[in-house]
């Protein structure tokens, strides 16, 4: 039930967003790196959720994410590669199941989850996971929380391309890994939180049959890969009513701005 309603989100994101891939030729170095930074940071760990933990004991939630992924320079790229494109992707979409367990010692394990989805032009799937430890027993604030993030994600995004008039499929894989300070205020049935980190990327970005998607100037390989890493800020807030869990974030990270919302189930 729950992979149906994810598609049908899906869907309705990708009414606009992907009304049209992306598309790429004579992509160059810094192209690459503009490319992997924006796939990069849509693909980022991203459960929405401030430094509690569910329980002192135990708790759990489960629901949806999603949101949106500024892709400015992928919407320059493709601009450039085909002027006569009128609405090119300029935005990413991000969703997925969210499934997170709090047991003692302020652990709480979290798993995002979007099997492979269909969005016209586009196939996306991701994987991520973290790891949040509440730090309550050895840093006792009132009214406040702080807590310390591990995380890792595993994205892939695959689209049909006509390159050089050569059907074309391309594809970029994407890995990121992190960790993030976080700290969330108690009041009321409001928790805004912040967060501050540290995330490192790796994207590969190929083309598979005949056509050269690369500036030859750059490279004349079917595929190249590009590294980075960035400073991670994040700024949200979370509705805590009863058994639901409603929360928003900003996020900003790989010099690319992220936006996204939760809607959550548990105690």
């Amino acid at each position: 039930m729950k992979l149906k309603i994810i598609t049908f989100v899906l869907f309705l994101f990708s009414l606009n967003t992907y009304a049209a891939g992306p598309g790429f030729d004579d992509v160059t170095q810094t192209d690459l790196d503009n490319i992997s930074k924006e796939f990069a940071a849509n693909f980022v760990h991203r459960p929405i959720a401030p430094a509690s933990s569910l329980g002192a004991i135990f708790g759990f939630e489960v629901g949806l994410v999603a949101g949106l992924t500024d892709a400015s320079k992928i919407g320059e790229i493709t601009k450039r590669t085909d002027p006569t494109e009128s609405d090119p992707l300029d935005k990413l979409i991000h969703a997925g199941v969210l499934g997170s367990v709090s047991v003692p010692f302020g652990i709480t394990g979290e798993v995002i989850l979007l099997p492979e989805q269909n969005l016209g032009d586009v196939d996306i799937s991701n994987f991520s996971l973290g790891i949040k430890w509440t730090l309550d027993s050895i840093l006792p604030i009132p009214f406040v929380d702080v807590a310390i993030r591990g995380h890792y994600s595993s994205g892939e995004l695959s689209f049909s391309d006509t390159v050089d008039a050569v059907n074309t499929k391309v594809s970029l894989e994407n890995t990121t890994t992190g960790v993030t300070l976080l700290a969330s205020a108690g009041l009321m049935i409001i928790e805004p939180f912040v967060g501050v980190g540290y995330v490192t990327r790796e994207s590969t970005l190929a083309a598979t049959g005949a056509a050269q998607i690369f500036d030859t100037t750059f490279t004349t390989a079917k595929s190249s890969t590009v590294d980075g890493s960035s400073a991670q800020i994040i700024v949200g807030a979370q509705l805590n009513l009863l058994f639901m869990k409603v929360g928003a974030q900003y996020e900003s990270v790989f010099d690319t701005s992220v936006t996204s919302a939760k809607l959550t189930f548990g105690f």
